[in-house]
C-alpha cells in the first residue's frame, strides 16, 4: 500500500531553507512559486525565456532571470516546463550548469520515467505532482483546502531526498485533507499517458459515433450536442463521481438512467475493449516507444500533431458545432 505523508510529516524548514529555481512560469510555474512564497520560502528566482510568462514573473516580484542563470543559483530546481521541451533545454541549458548536490524538482514524471534526462550521480530527484492544473493549485491553497498530490523519490543521493519531496508538497498546499500519496514517475506518466492514448480516445470515438448514428436517425443537430454534452450533464456526471463513486453517481438521475445506464453496462463486452488498452499501455507506453517517437523532433510528432488537429475540423461532429456557432475562440 502505498504511504501518504501529511502536514504533520513534513518539516517546512527544508524548502525554506534552499534557494529555489523555477524553469517555467506557465500552468505549474507560476501556482507553484506563489505557494510557496506564501509559505515562507524566502529565495525563490524564475528562470525564463523571453516569452509571455516572463512580464508575469516580473510582476508577481520574483527575480527573472534565464534558465541558465537562475540553475547556477538554484539549490532546488523546479522543473516546470512542457514534457516535449524538457530533454533539450535540459541538455543544452541546465545540466552543465547544476550545483553540486542539488535537487531536481518534477511535476510530470514524463522525462524522468522515459530516461529523457542525463542525471548527474550528485543530484537528488523527487517528483511532487499536483494532480489539477495550475490555477486549481493555487486556488485550493488560497482557500486552505486540500487536494491530490503525488510524491516520490527516483534518485536519492543525499539520502534526504524524501524529506525534501514532503517538504515541498507541504509547501504547496498538498499534504492538507487527505495528504500526498507516495507514487513514482513511471506510475504517474503511466497512468497520465494511458489516460491521454486510450482512455478519452475510447470516449471521444463513443461521441463521434453516436452522433453519426443519431444524426442518421434524422435528429437535429441542436438537440444531439446539447443532450450529448453542451448542457454540461457530463462535466456535472464527473463532479457527482469524484465526490461520491463512480457508479454510486447514478442515484442521482432517473430509475429510468440508472436501469438502461446499469442493464447496457453488464451486457457490454469490455474484451475487445480491454485488448486494446493492454496493447497501449504496455506496446506503446511502458516500453517507450511513445516517448521515443514523440521526444525525437526528426520523428515529425509535432508536425503530425499539426496533421491530426487538421483531420478533426473534417470530423461530422466538429462540422456540426462549427455549423450551430456555439463556441467561440
Amino acid at each position: 500500500m502505498p504511504r501518504f505523508f501529511y502536514d504533520t510529516d513534513a518539516d517546512l524548514s527544508i524548502i525554506r531553507n534552499k534557494k529555489v529555481a523555477f524553469i517555467g512560469y506557465g500552468n505549474q510555474g507560476r501556482a507553484q512559486a506563489l505557494n510557496l512564497r506564501d509559505s515562507g520560502v524566502p529565495n525563490i528566482i524564475v528562470g525564463n525565456r523571453d516569452d509571455e510568462y516572463k512580464p508575469q514573473a516580473i510582476a508577481d516580484d520574483f527575480k527573472t532571470v534565464s534558465i541558465t542563470e537562475a540553475v547556477k543559483e538554484g539549490e532546488a530546481i523546479f522543473l516546470l516546463i512542457p514534457d516535449e521541451d524538457q530533454q533539450e533545454i535540459w541538455k543544452e541549458q541546465i545540466v552543465d550548469h547544476l550545483l553540486p548536490n542539488a535537487t531536481l524538482v518534477v511535476a510530470s514524471g514524463y522525462a524522468v520515467a522515459f530516461n529523457l534526462l542525463e542525471l548527474p550521480a550528485s543530484l537528488d530527484v523527487v517528483m511532487v505532482a499536483p494532480r489539477m492544473i495550475g490555477a486549481g493549485v493555487r486556488d485550493r491553497y488560497v482557500a486552505k483546502e486540500p487536494y491530490p498530490c503525488f510524491v516520490s523519490v527516483e534518485k536519492d543521493a543525499s539520502g534526504k531526498s524524501l524529506e525534501t519531496a514532503v517538504s515541498i508538497a507541504s509547501a504547496l498546499g498538498a499534504t492538507r485533507g487527505r495528504g500526498a500519496v507516495e507514487s513514482s514517475c513511471r506510475e504517474e506518466a503511466g497512468i497520465d499517458l494511458f489516460a491521454e492514448q486510450a482512455l478519452w480516445p475510447a470516449i471521444n470515438s463513443c461521441f463521434i459515433e453516436a452522433y453519426k448514428v443519431l444524426k442518421g436517425a434524422g435528429f437535429s443537430d441542436e438537440a444531439i450536442l446539447f443532450d450529448m454534452y453542451m448542457s454540461k450533464e457530463p462535466s456535472e456526471v464527473f463532479e457527482r463521481a469524484s465526490t461520491v463513486g463512480f457508479f454510486k453517481q447514478l442515484k442521482y438521475h432517473s430509475k429510468t438512467s440508472q436501469f438502461g445506464q446499469l442493464r447496457g453496462t453488464k451486457n457490454n463486452d469490455g474484451t475487445a475493449l480491454r485488448e486494446k488498452f493492454e496493447k497501449v499501455l504496455h506496446k506503446d507506453i511502458l516500453s517507450g516507444e511513445f516517448a521515443k517517437y514523440w521526444s525525437n523532433s526528426l520523428a515529425g510528432g509535432a508536425k503530425e500533431l499539426e496533421d491530426l488537429w487538421k483531420e478533426t475540423e473534417s470530423q461530422p461532429l466538429q462540422i456540426a458545432e462549427n455549423t450551430l456557432g456555439l463556441h467561440k475562440e
